[in-house]
């Protein structure tokens, strides 16, 4: 069937959202509301009467069109998982859009085509349909020793305000997050808390002395731990463990996948792995046919 290009207003958005939601690997990066957020010009390919879609963030610079992968959107992809026939159609629709694109594909979605450049992405996911105490014992044994360390040293809350979580992060997070990322991650928060689709979790060293939050969404088969802040002193107080293993004993015993949005960086895998997850590789997809020398930028 046909693949057709859609602009967002073009979209009928309450059958993309139901196919989105449906999938078997459904991503919230893909769902309407959250992509008018990390990138209100998006677009999205459409297989047939919606058999298949995937969402599409195009940009122009020096008159070139390119596709990339937007902020706070680990995977994307095609939704629901398709054949590695379908697949390739779609990877040659983007190949007729646009002459660079680096994207993110889901766990799901495999691609046999040979010529975008194909590197492997990793995420990490721990299955919640245990007991708490079956998931406890599958932590490392350091990650149990700092769990008890943080716990004597911090008071764990469930439920904090979404501003008091943003102006934490605005105080101890870099420049890179102020300038390019603030308002992004302040309307995904403010709008996933309001709407009961996201909880943040705090630890406090003392009345009123936050030292270290972190952001869960709920997703229909995946609690995402989109993202977390660390004073200097959480880190010092391994804060961060005791959240993730208060929210794990919280959502314990529930069908859902605790997604960690992974890292090929050693030392987060770790921290990650310390909590018996397991990693989910994913693909990521380079095609790069600029002209030279904004090639050679590119590579």
């Amino acid at each position: 069937m046909e693949i057709k290009l859609l602009n967002n207003n073009e979209i009928d958005i309450k059958h993309w959202d139901a196919v989105v939601r449906a999938s078997p690997n459904a991503r919230v990066y893909a769902e309407s509301w959250y992509l008018d957020i990390v990138y209100p010009d998006w677009q999205g390919l459409v297989w047939g009467d919606y058999h298949y879609v995937m969402p599409v963030s195009m940009a122009s610079k020096f008159g070139i069109r390119y596709i990339f992968q937007p902020v706070y959107a680990q995977q994307q992809g095609i939704f629901p998982p398709a054949t590695p026939e379908i697949t390739a159609q779609f990877v040659s629709k983007l190949k007729e859009l646009v002459r660079f694109f680096e994207i993110s594909m889901n766990s799901l979605n495999v691609s046999i085509n040979d010529e975008p450049e194909i590197t492997e992405g990793v995420n990490y996911v721990l299955s919640l349909n245990n007991s708490y105490e079956q998931i406890f014992a599958g932590y490392s044994s350091h990650a149990k020793r700092y769990i008890r360390k943080a716990q004597r040293e911090n008071d764990l809350l469930a439920g904090i305000p979404a501003h008091e979580f943003l102006s934490f992060k605005e105080k101890f997070s870099g420049e890179v997050y102020k300038n390019k990322h603030r308002e992004a991650l302040r309307k995904i928060v403010t709008k996933s808390v309001a709407a009961q689709r996201g909880i943040i979790y705090g630890a406090y060293t003392g009345p009123n002395e936050l030292c270290a939050a972190a952001f869960f969404m709920f997703e229909p088969r995946r609690l995402t731990y989109l993202n977390s802040v660390s004073s200097p002193l959480g880190k010092e107080k391994r804060a961060m463990f005791a959240i993730i293993d208060r929210f794990i004993r919280d959502y314990a015993n529930s069908p859902f996948l605790l997604d960690f949005e992974g890292s090929n960086i050693d030392g987060i895998a770790r921290f990650f792995g310390g909590f018996g997850a397991q990693p989910e590789h994913y693909q990521k997809l380079k095609y790069n046919k600029l002209p030279f020398p904004l090639s050679l930028i590119k590579k």
